[in-house]
């Protein structure tokens, strides 16, 4: 069995409720969304794990990791948590960039300094800050921040779609990731959830290229109001979603 220390892991579904089968999707020249999430995660540097759902509706995902070579991993349906857990388990795994499916333009620099920072400060998880880019980063977590919110949700069935109240409940150590200037910017939405997301990015794609670094896609997009006006309306029903998921933990 293949071991990894430092690895990225993309978390995707076809199951999304308000645009199923978004991962599959056609961006450009063929590339689907999540081929693109995986070519931009290849540029961290660490091992790539795809992780998905038992369910039928992701088998496809098996092929498309066979595509890119990378690991595949199958866990829980509901609770990502659990399955990122499992994932931990089986690679043996020490510290794990959190990729987002639906994050066609991750930033990959920010997360190569998520995980020196993870690796260097005395804590379980980085953590992105309310004003960064929506869509940069997610998560980079050691081992330990997985087990203890592991701890408090193992359930199968418990639905961990969003975790920020699961990391309060659990207590973790965390920091924010360290932001440069042109990374803090609440007025761009670069993240896969809407059909408006989906016209937003393929016309983004059509004009830069799927590897360009998060610092060339804001220097762009600040030139190209028109573009940003395509899905960023659709952020404050994104944000409202959010919160009436975690309202709804107790």
């Amino acid at each position: 069995m293949t071991k990894f220390e430092d690895v990225a892991i993309v978390t995707v579904r076809n199951s999304s409720s308000r645009l199923p089968n978004k991962a599959i999707m056609n961006i450009k020249n063929n590339l689907r969304s999540i081929d693109i999430v995986i070519k931009r995660a290849k540029q961290t540097g660490f091992p790539v794990i795809l992780a998905t759902s038992i369910s039928e509706t992701d088998d496809i995902f098996e092929s498309i990791s066979k595509e890119h070579e990378i690991e595949f991993f199958r866990g829980s349906l509901l609770n990502k948590i659990k399955r990122w857990y499992d994932c931990f388990e089986k690679y043996n795994i020490k510290n794990a960039l959190l990729l987002d499916g639906d994050d066609l333009c991750h930033n990959y620099d920010i997360g190569k300094r998520a995980m020196n920072q993870l690796k260097t400060d005395n804590v379980d998880m980085v953590l992105n800050p309310p004003n960064i880019v929506t869509g940069f980063f997610t998560y980079a977590i050691k081992k330990s921040g997985i087990s203890k919110m592991y701890e408090i949700v193992n359930n199968e069935n418990e639905n961990t779609d969003v975790i920020t109240r699961f990391i309060e409940k659990a207590n973790l150590l965390t920091e924010e990731i360290k932001l440069s200037e042109n990374e803090i910017n609440e007025n761009i939405r670069l993240t896969l959830d809407y059909d408006d997301d989906l016209q937003f990015f393929r016309k983004l794609y059509t004009d830069i290229d799927v590897l360009d670094s998060g610092e060339d896609i804001i220097k762009f997009l600040n030139k190209h109001d028109e573009i940003l006006k395509i899905n960023f309306h659709r952020q404050k029903d994104f944000l409202e979603n959010q919160s009436r998921f975690n309202e709804g933990i107790k």
